[in-house]
């Protein structure tokens, strides 16, 4: 039998498809990995070829893993896929068929909910010799499994519980054996000269997990469903070994890597013992600058300390909000403003490199909760680069209750691309407030408090937009990526290439935000 599995992820940073990949290969069951970064379900010459790649590997099982904006081209795919091959059976896994089982059965013959290792060697499995599944005994004892059963009901079975052995999972490959992507319409296999063109930062660097969960659950973020489902909220952690191997194999098989970026929820949240261990090891064994995420309260000096030494190059910090009021009372976030501009402060006396992340277009927050943040930003050691993102509604968390119960007009996370965000002058003065002086913006900041429609603020706003847009936000860019290169700027100038298609990306959202008024 053979298993097809499909990403529509704009990226090919795929690590939890990658990882069922190989649960596959390492147990002799024939696996096949399709990217389909650009998928258009109004190309009839891709979808063409798609089915021609069906025909050929001929697969017993489709499976498509999605977040919640791939929703609808997951539905167009697997309406085509369900309309030309009738006796393939499509199962869906991936966050959004975890917390919108009965929603994706609509499409669907299958859902996997939760963690999918074990559940797809289990289908694998219950196969029989015509490679046709089981639709009653074998699914009946399948873990993680939804369905609907002869009468159109939803039936969803028992939950396998978290795996706690994460070095049970197999390592994956840099660019992953018998894997495929679609490039323009045609289907080729994911050569190294294929994977730079579409990976982002060229393929030079290393997606990784070393932990599994988050100790928050914050109540606009998935995990906020997912401690629910589960009943817990513990960070599970791989041993210190297990990294090290999969990596010194990732490093020792691809040259071509640069970097390592841990994608973990919270990198930090472990130890200062476990880390200055792990530092150590990674500091002697794999010797490559690395990137990681924390939450602001697990960041402390001696942390940082180890990190420095090892190589942390990048590191990426939740602000989400100025407002101790919505971190408190909206988001039920047990990190504040003053417990970011300590970790920024310390993440300024090391001399890393820094992403902050900021959540906008927030229909709970007020003007003032706004202006703290710019504030707070003010307020923060530059150089640093903002990460902006309007606020996505994602089902089954208890913001997205909160917003229903309000009757709250707000665009469906199913559809919104949550990197464009509203235009509005504070929004405008929150990412000018990333790049200009806190002494210049500080002045445009009380203007605008005095009155916003004053032509005093409009004339100091527009020469402070102008003066972020033409040079502080490039020059900015800059001296981020220089200070992840240790200052070096020969190192720099080498590394600008891989970086600027992404920083391209960032810089031109700030041309194209909308006015959103879409109901839930």
């Amino acid at each position: 039998m053979s298993i097809l599995l499909i990403s529509l992820q704009k990226d090919l940073d795929i690590i939890g498809l990658k990882y069922l990949h190989y649960t596959l290969l390492n147990n002799s069951c024939v696996s096949l990995f399709l990217c389909l970064p650009n998928f258009n379900p109004n190309d009839a010459d891709a979808l063409e070829q798609i089915k021609k790649f069906v025909l050929e590997c001929s697969p017993s099982l489709i499976g498509i893993s999605l977040m919640s904006v791939e929703y609808n081209n997951a539905c167009a795919l697997t309406t085509y896929l369900k309309n030309n091959f009738t006796s393939i059976p499509v199962l869906w896994g991936g966050i959004h068929p975890t917390i919108a089982p009965k929603m994706c059965l609509d499409y669907a013959d299958y859902v996997c909910v939760g963690e999918g290792e074990r559940t797809i060697l289990d289908i694998a499995r219950a196969v029989d010799g015509n490679e046709r599944l089981y639709l009653n005994e074998g699914l009946s004892s399948i873990n993680n499994l939804c369905y609907r059963g002869d009468n159109g009901q939803v039936k969803q079975n028992p939950l396998y519980p978290l795996i706690e052995n994460l070095d049970e999972i197999p390592f994956y490959d840099h660019i992953p054996v018998h894997s495929f992507i679609q490039a323009h319409k045609d289907i080729l296999p994911l050569s190294k000269k294929i994977f730079q063109k579409y990976a982002r930062y060229s393929g030079t660097t290393y997606s990784v997990m070393s932990s599994r969960g988050c100790p928050f659950s914050c109540t606009y973020c998935c995990n906020n469903f997912i401690s629910r489902l589960y009943g817990s909220r513990n960070v599970r952690r791989r041993s210190i070994a297990g990294i090290i191997c999969e990596l010194e194999r990732a490093v020792q098989n691809n040259p071509q890597i640069e970097y390592i970026n841990f994608q973990d929820d919270c990198f930090l949240a472990c130890t200062s013992e476990y880390l200055k261990e792990f530092c150590e090891i990674y500091q002697e064994k794999i010797k490559r600058p690395f990137i990681v995420r924390s939450i602001p309260v697990y960041i402390n000096r001696d942390k940082m300390a180890s990190l420095k030494r090892a190589g942390l190059a990048w590191i990426s910090v939740g602000l989400q909000s100025g407002s101790d009021r919505v971190c408190r009372e909206i988001y039920q976030r047990r990190s504040l403003r003053a417990d970011f501009l300590k970790a920024a402060g310390l993440i300024k006396d090391f001399r890393i490199a820094a992403f902050y992340d900021v959540i906008l277009d927030n229909p709970f927050e007020t003007q003032e909760d706004q202006l703290e943040t710019i504030q707070t930003l003010l307020e923060t050691p530059k150089p640093f680069y903002t990460q902006f993102f309007s606020l996505s509604l994602y089902l089954g968390t208890e913001l997205y209750t909160r917003a229903q119960q309000n009757s709250l007009n707000m665009e469906s996370s199913l559809s919104k691309d949550y990197l464009i965000y509203n235009k509005s002058t504070l929004n405008d003065l929150l990412r000018i407030s990333t790049f200009v002086s806190q002494e210049r913006m500080q002045r445009v900041v009380d203007l605008y408090k005095k009155n916003p429609e004053s032509f005093r603020f409009k004339v100091a706003f527009f020469m402070a937009k102008v003066l972020s847009m033409t040079i502080r936000e490039p020059v900015t860019y800059f001296q981020v990526i220089k200070l992840s290169q240790n200052d070096r700027y020969l190192r720099t100038f080498k590394v600008m290439p891989s970086y600027f298609k992404e920083g391209f990306r960032r810089y031109i959202n700030q041309f194209i935000g909308i006015r959103r008024n879409i109901v839930l």
